[in-house]
């Protein structure tokens, strides 16, 4: 699985997907990121492999490809998500400023049509969905469902809608999954990042459809939320991560860590 992101601004974003990715199941992490990102990764992804990011750069194939986590949004940024959307095939999840790009180019069009071949998973918070479907934040939030169905069908992605109740739609949106794992105290910086890995991770592991991937990676990811809270009985994951010295818990799910 390779991870594209990361700007002077954003260092930790791309490190923090790449331990998402490797608590869910990935067998190798591939980073593309700038030299201000590597001395994290080399030291909490220490068996990931490195490419620079540079506008020129080849990122490595893999069976996923997740980018745009704090990547930034100047024309180094969109010449790389170009080059990977432009009729590449493949399995892409795309995140934060990579979903920027995409909305400078699609939101107030007729949307996109991927290449034969490439899959796409798009991991939007409602801010995001707005710019993705050139409406307002508010209309998106008073139709979280029509939305992520409407970004589904405009962009032929399965779309994963973030905040309470994320919500999953298949690209053909005959699926429709509504999340009940997860608490309040997951609304921290990193969150996004910390799922789209694990997104990633799970599509690559499982080879299964997009759907069903991002689904359980949702329902794995609050639930871990919810374990760190309920087995510390403190209403914090801070707290707890303060507490513990870690943000790692055990599931019972085939040996998956989170």
């Amino acid at each position: 699985m390779v991870v594209i992101g990361g700007s002077g601004h954003y260092i930790s974003a791309p490190v923090i997907s790449a331990l998402g990715a490797r608590s869910a199941g990935a067998g190798l992490v591939q980073l593309v990121v700038p030299d201000a990102s590597r001395l994290g990764a080399a030291t909490l992804v220490p068996e990931a492999t490195f490419t620079k990011l540079t506008p020129t750069c080849v990122p490595p194939k893999a069976d996923v490809t997740v980018m745009g986590m704090g990547l930034g949004r100047g024309v180094a940024s969109e010449l790389i998500v170009s080059r990977l959307l432009s009729g590449s095939k493949g399995r892409f999840v795309i995140d934060a400023d990579a979903l920027g790009i995409l909305a400078s180019w699609y939101g107030k069009q007729d949307g996109y049509d991927p290449a034969q071949g490439q899959e796409l998973v798009l991991t939007p918070h409602e801010g995001e969905a707005a710019r993705l479907l050139g409406e307002k934040r508010e209309a998106v939030a008073a139709d979280r469902v029509g939305a992520a169905k409407e970004m589904a069908s405009r962009y032929g992605a399965t779309v994963v809608l973030k905040g309470a109740g994320t919500i999953v739609v298949s690209p053909d949106c005959s699926r429709v999954y509504v999340n009940d794992t997860g608490n309040p105290f997951m609304a921290l910086g990193g969150m996004g990042d910390l799922l789209s890995g694990i997104i990633g991770a799970r599509w690559a592991y499982l080879k299964c459809d997009a759907f069903l991937a991002a689904a359980s990676a949702v329902w794995l990811h609050g639930l871990a939320g919810d374990a760190v809270v309920e087995d510390a009985m403190e209403p914090s994951i801070v707290n707890v991560a303060a507490k513990t010295g870690s943000l790692r818990v055990k599931l019972d799910m085939g040996g998956v860590s989170i």
